[in-house]
């Protein structure tokens, strides 16, 4: 089953058309990432100290529909391992409607040399769990 989080849109969030400003949907899907490796023991502050980060490498958004203010986004995350990275499926609803979806690639490595490194041994079976494998 994907981890899911909810997001209430607010004002500064969107740009002058009255609609989320395209940046914001990134923010908001990095933090719903970064949410779950939290809840997991895999929190931002472990990164910032730690040998090992996740930047992301590749993200790719499709939009499908408008997000306002107000507006309660859903942001569903499912996750397929790699050796040295994981590449987040993701999707965005508002009312159950799809308004986007894409994916999110991170690659871990070693805050030294830069060179990837494997997932974290001990993040590969929550990601595991939520993948539905």
């Amino acid at each position: 089953m994907p981890y899911e989080s909810t997001w209430t849109i607010y004002a500064g969030d969107t740009d002058y058309s009255g609609r989320i400003y395209t940046p914001v949907v990134i923010d908001y899907v990095i933090k719903t990432l970064g949410e779950f490796r939290g809840g997991v023991g895999f929190p931002n502050e472990r990164f910032e100290t730690g040998p090992v980060v996740p930047p992301a490498r590749h993200i790719d958004i499709d939009y499908l529909g408008a997000i306002r203010v107000d507006d309660d986004l859903t942001i569903a995350l499912t996750p397929t391992i790699g050796e040295t990275s994981v590449t987040h499926a993701f999707t965005g609803t508002v009312d159950g409607d799809p308004v986007f979806e894409g994916e999110l690639t991170v690659v871990y490595i070693d805050t030294e040399t830069e060179a990837p490194v494997p997932v974290p041994e001990e993040l590969v079976p929550e990601l595991e769990r939520i993948a539905g494998q």
